[in-house]
């Protein structure tokens, strides 16, 4: 704990001196002379200091790792056809239960091309986030929290996705002056041998009462610069696998230019016969936060749990709470959380991470 606090107060000052000048920092763009295609590079890194300890083990696991490093590129080929391509290398350095250091080798994250016909109806296709729920469709670079729910991303292995991207195509459009957005799509899901099973169908419906998100990525807070009531419900299937949500957003400025958000998400799962490791479960997902401008302080919350309807299986779950200190928005910023992680009987654990971003984009 005496390392990790030395650590976070090393980032604190490095922050502090480093807030002013990245406000003024801007993504490398590249663009034609016509100006009707266009460039943009960059990249997002998040080191993470974390220290577990569990009620099975003697001694505490302790980590300072590359939670993400991912390089970035996307702009616009010609006029209604742009594209987003972004590489990662997670979780580098990290310490698995082997007890060597993680080296994976870096992949494509995502790789989508958009062709706008108009803003009632694009296409999307390529190796796409598939936005069943709200936190599952967020970007990594505007989290609220430390990281993502927990459970968000639980039909990634049964359906050979990573982190949520599968390889497909769907529409998306906004409707009612932007109050309306739909998503349907088509994607790989699992491919048996011979690749014979049906595809993997899946679509998200929001209504927008103020401001909406109409980006491929949601975010996940902006700090109170805009008013967003996201309202979303959303399913994911393949041959008698099921999955279906709804969640609530709501990201809104403050007297003073404070800044609220809350989150809330419910998923139902059914892995029928094609996914047996995804049994009937409920899966829920609660997050809050605060933003005071004037110190760029934020306090957080986020609650999840997984409830199984079969008794046999342990129920398990993740409260976290923490504090953010936002230097330069989401370009740079240090989160502190503490988090009890709840498993099977004897297996509960503390977790404490420290993580720092740097982003540009």
């Amino acid at each position: 704990m005496r390392q990790l606090f030395l650590v976070g107060v090393a980032s604190a000052v490095l922050m502090a001196r480093a807030g002013t000048a990245q406000q003024s920092d801007h993504p490398w763009q590249i663009n034609s002379k016509d100006g009707r295609s266009s460039l943009a590079l960059g990249f997002l890194v998040q080191g993470q200091a974390e220290v577990v300890r569990s009620e099975s083990e003697t001694g505490d696991s302790q980590d300072l790792f590359l939670r993400r490093f991912r390089l970035i590129a996307g702009g616009k080929a010609m006029e209604k056809l742009s594209f987003f391509v972004e590489s990662d290398s997670p979780n580098l350095g990290k310490g698995p239960p082997s007890g060597s250091k993680g080296d994976e080798q870096i992949f494509f994250q995502d790789i989508i091309l958009t062709y706008a016909f108009k803003r009632e109806f694009q296409l999307d296709a390529g190796l796409l986030l598939v936005a069943a729920s709200h936190n599952g469709g967020q970007g990594a670079t505007s989290l609220l929290p430390v990281d993502y729910g927990p459970f968000s991303f639980l039909a990634s292995e049964p359906t050979g996705s990573r982190a949520g991207r599968d390889y497909g195509m769907q529409a998306r459009g906004y409707l009612s002056h932007d109050h309306f957005e739909y998503r349907m799509g088509v994607f790989q899901g699992y491919r048996n041998p011979g690749s014979t099973n049906p595809f993997r169908y899946a679509g998200r419906f929001v209504w927008y009462p103020f401001d909406a998100e109409t980006g491929f990525f949601y975010s996940g807070t902006s700090l109170g610069t805009r008013k967003i009531l996201a309202l979303g419900a959303g399913f994911d299937a393949q041959r008698d696998y099921s999955a279906k949500s709804v969640d609530l957003f709501y990201d809104g400025p403050l007297p003073g230019g404070d800044g609220l958000t809350v989150q809330a998400g419910y998923t139902r799962y059914d892995g029928g016969t094609a996914f047996p490791q995804l049994p009937q479960e409920h899966v829920w997902l609660v997050e809050a936060g605060y933003y005071d401008r004037s110190t760029r302080l934020g306090p957080f919350a986020q609650l999840s749990g997984r409830l199984f309807d079969d008794p046999a299986l342990p129920d398990t779950g993740k409260y976290q709470g923490g504090l953010a200190y936002w230097a330069s928005g989401h370009r740079l910023n240090l989160k502190l959380g503490v988090a009890r992680l709840r498993g099977e009987p004897g297996t509960d654990s503390w977790q404490v991470v420290l993580q720092g971003q740097v982003y540009v984009y």
